[in-house]
């Protein structure tokens, strides 16, 4: 268990750490495989910042890693007619254990965790069907006695075709300040360029993402099955799942940096649930509760 804690926690130090949007907050940054940009959801980093959510909600989230990694956060969308704020709060525990320095040698407990406090506006420009977003990000990432501290914004753009299913969408994430120990530096910036369509001869919605992000591009498919009014089923992957995978079965092969979700939304409540496989085997889980007001 020790290991397995060390092995996560190396993998979110040189990812999360550096680049939130790899931190998992919510089902919604999964459960199409990371796919979805241009979906509507809460407590997500990756979002892009001009999804305009015309419910007045407020929505909790918590995901499952193993070794006790989890991470709890809650999100408040407020709207009016062309505007809509949204504010989250988000904490990832890396959980409280043994510490060891590069010999095995033991260093005390080690306590490792991340806080961040989002901040997201949509807006409708007046009589066409564009919607433009800004959003703006503080966190600290506490690991041990290394500290981060980072400010952030990303900006989004998103022009929409017949419907709210068919759309395209291009953001700017992340472009900020981050002093560690004291030592200042800024934040490359990552692009994505997003799709969705309504499919013509199923109830369902496709998604698209092209993310570019250190000088590589990665791609995320996923679908959304409606059900009726109420029900929606989720999945998709990406091309994370060659990178990720370090020779494991076909069975996790397939199954690496893909995603799978249900939602049923009713009377004023949202229960979404999904998981997410790593290419090494590795299972996540999350639930989301939402309600409306």
């Amino acid at each position: 268990m020790r290991l397995l804690k060390y092995f996560f926690l190396l993998f979110f130090v040189q990812t999360s750490g550096y680049a939130n949007s790899n931190s998992f907050t919510s089902p919604s940054c999964f459960n199409m495989g990371g796919a979805g940009s241009l979906s509507l959801s809460a407590n997500t980093q990756m979002k892009n910042p001009a999804v305009f959510n015309h419910s007045r909600s407020l929505t909790t989230s918590i995901v499952k890693y193993p070794a006790l990694i989890n991470s709890q956060s809650v999100n408040i969308n407020l709207p009016n007619q062309n505007t809509a704020f949204s504010y989250s709060l988000k904490y990832l525990s890396y959980g409280v254990f043994k510490g060891y320095n590069e010999l095995g040698e033991d260093i005390g407990t080690y306590r490792s965790y991340e806080t961040w406090i989002d901040g997201y506006m949509s807006k409708k420009i007046n009589y066409q069907p564009i919607f433009i977003g800004s959003s703006i990000s503080i966190k600290s990432s506490n690991f041990f006695t290394y500290n981060i501290k980072s400010l952030s914004a990303s900006f989004g753009l998103i022009r929409y075709f017949k419907n709210e299913y068919n759309a395209v969408g291009l953001s700017i994430n992340q472009i900020g300040l981050k002093t560690s120990n004291r030592n200042f530096s800024t934040s490359a910036p990552s692009f994505t360029l997003s799709g969705s369509k309504k499919l013509k001869y199923l109830p369902a919605i496709s998604y698209v993402d092209l993310l570019y992000e250190k000088n590589k591009t990665e791609v995320f498919m996923g679908i959304c099955f409606v059900q009726g009014e109420n029900i929606k089923f989720l999945a998709g992957s990406s091309t994370r799942k060659f990178t990720q995978n370090t020779s494991q079965s076909l069975f996790k092969t397939i199954l690496g940096a893909s995603g799978f979700g249900f939602s049923y939304n009713k009377n004023q409540i949202l229960v979404q649930y999904g998981f997410y496989y790593y290419g090494v085997g590795i299972r996540v889980d999350g639930i989301n509760i939402g309600i409306k007001f």
